[in-house]
C-alpha cells in the first residue's frame, strides 16, 4: 500500500475543515440537535449545504458529482465530518454504499440520473436487506417481487434499518424466482420510499439513531426499478459488500472517541496512571492498524481489485477496535461518562458507550465476518487436487 497522501487531499481536507467550522454548519447543526421530528433529527438539510460545497463524494468521477479524488480524501472528510460531529449514517448508507454500488454496476442512465443527485443529497438512499425471520442469512430472503405487465409488485417486510424515514429511494434485495436456487433467485430494485403501499415504522433503539420497520403491500414498480439483471441480485450484494465494509466509518469513530478520552485524561491528573497510559497506547495501536487495514481495502478498491474477505477484516477489526474503545472510556472515566454534560465531548462519549453494542452486528456481525474471512483463505490455500 502507498502510505503517501497527495497534496490534493491534504487541501481537500483544509476545505472541508473550513467548510464544518461555518457559522452555517454550526446553526444547522444547532438544528439537528433539537431531534423537531421526535425521531433522529433529520440530517438533510445540513448534508445538501455540505453537497452545494460539493465534498460528500471527492473520490467520484467529476461527471457524476464527484471531484476525481484519490481515496484518501473520502478518509479525510469522514474523519472530519466525526471530528465536528456531523451525522455520518445517511451519508454513508446513500454515498458510500449505494452510490459506490451505482457507480460500480449500474447503468450509464442510472449513473447519470442518479449518482450527482446522491452527491448532492437532493436524493437520498437507504438499504433493505434485512428481514424479521432472516437476520445475517440473506439468501433466505422472502420478500418478493412478481412481474405485473410492464412492471413488477413487491411484497415482504424489512426491519432494523437505519435512515429509512431520511431515504428518498431503497436498495432492495427481493425473491424473483422461488423455484430456483436461494442464491440465483435474488434480484435489486431501487424503489421509491413515497409508492402506495409502502409503510415505515420506527424503531426505539439503544442508540440516538432509531432503526425502522417498513412493510410492501403491493408496491408497484416499473422497469426502470431494476437494478441489474433478474436473478443477479446476490452477486450484486457482495460486490457492495466489498465497498460497503471497509471499516472507515467505525474507524473513524473510534479514532474520535479515544482523542476525546485522551484529553479528558490529560487534564484529569487523578487518572494519570501508568496504567491508563498504557492501555491509551494500546487502543492507539489498535486503531491505527485499523486506520490502515481500512485503506487497504480502499486502495485495493480504486485499483479495481475488491476482495470480500480483505474488507469482511477490516469491518470486522475496524468495528470491534471502536467498541473497546468506548466501554474502555467508561472504565476509565466513571459513570459519570453515562451524564451528559455541557461539554460536547462528554455528550459524544456517552452517545458512544450506547452505540457500541450494535456496532459488531450492524453491516455485517463479527461472526459472520470471520466466518467469511476464514472461509475464503481455507479455501485460497487448500491444496490442490491433481
Amino acid at each position: 500500500m502507498d502510505f503517501d497522501v497527495p497534496p490534493e487531499s491534504v487541501d481537500f481536507a483544509n476545505e472541508v475543515e473550513e467548510i464544518l467550522t461555518s457559522p452555517e454548519t454550526e446553526r444547522l447543526l444547532r438544528e439537528l440537535a433539537t431531534r423537531q421530528d421526535g425521531m433522529d433529527g433529520d440530517p438533510r438539510a445540513l448534508y445538501r449545504y455540505l453537497g452545494d460545497a460539493e465534498i460528500l463524494a471527492p473520490s467520484w468521477p467529476v461527471e457524476y458529482g464527484g471531484r476525481g479524488a484519490d481515496f484518501t480524501a473520502t478518509v479525510a472528510l469522514l474523519e472530519k465530518l466525526v471530528a465536528h460531529r456531523i451525522p455520518q449514517n445517511l451519508y454513508c448508507i446513500s454515498v458510500q454504499n449505494v452510490g459506490s454500488l451505482i457507480l460500480a454496476a449500474g447503468s450509464e442512465q442510472q449513473r447519470r440520473t442518479l449518482l450527482p443527485a446522491l452527491a448532492s443529497t437532493e436524493l437520498t438512499s437507504c438499504i433493505l436487506f434485512t428481514e424479521p425471520g432472516n437476520g445475517s442469512d440473506l439468501a433466505g430472503i422472502t420478500t418478493t417481487a412478481v412481474r405485473d405487465g410492464t412492471g413488477w409488485v413487491l411484497n415482504g417486510r424489512k426491519t432494523y434499518n437505519l435512515k429509512s424515514a431520511y431515504a428518498d429511494i431503497a436498495l432492495i434485495a427481493v425473491r424473483t424466482d422461488p423455484q430456483s436456487s436461494q442464491y440465483e433467485g435474488l434480484t435489486l430494485f431501487l424503489v421509491p420510499l413515497d409508492a402506495p403501499g409502502v409503510v415505515i415504522r420506527p424503531i426505539p433503539s439503544l442508540a440516538n439513531e432509531q432503526f425502522h420497520d417498513i412493510w410492501f403491500t403491493d408496491v408497484r414498480v416499473d422497469e426502470s426499478a431494476l437494478f441489474g439483471q433478474v436473478g443477479e441480485g446476490w452477486s450484486l450484494i457482495t460486490q457492495m459488500f466489498a465497498a460497503e465494509r471497509t471499516g472507515l466509518d467505525y474507524y473513524a469513530r473510534g479514532r474520535h472517541w479515544l482523542d476525546l478520552v485522551a484529553q479528558r485524561v490529560d487534564r484529569d491528573g487523578a487518572r494519570q496512571s501508568d496504567a491508563v497510559r498504557t492501555e491509551l497506547a494500546r487502543h492507539d495501536a489498535r486503531i491505527t492498524a485499523s486506520k490502515l487495514l481500512s485503506c487497504q481495502v480502499m486502495q485495493n478498491l480504486q485499483d479495481g481489485r475488491p476482495d470480500i474477505a480483505e474488507s469482511s477484516f477490516a469491518k470486522w477489526h475496524c468495528s470491534e477496535s471502536a467498541q473497546r474503545i468506548a466501554w474502555w472510556a467508561l472504565d476509565t472515566l466513571g459513570q459519570d461518562l453515562l451524564e451528559p454534560g455541557p461539554d460536547p465531548g462528554d455528550r459524544t462519549l456517552e452517545a458512544a458507550f450506547r452505540e457500541a453494542p450494535g456496532m459488531t452486528i450492524s453491516g455485517g456481525a463479527s461472526e459472520v465476518m470471520l466466518d467469511i474471512l476464514s472461509s475464503a483463505r481455507v479455501f485460497t490455500h487448500a491444496p490442490r487436487e491433481d
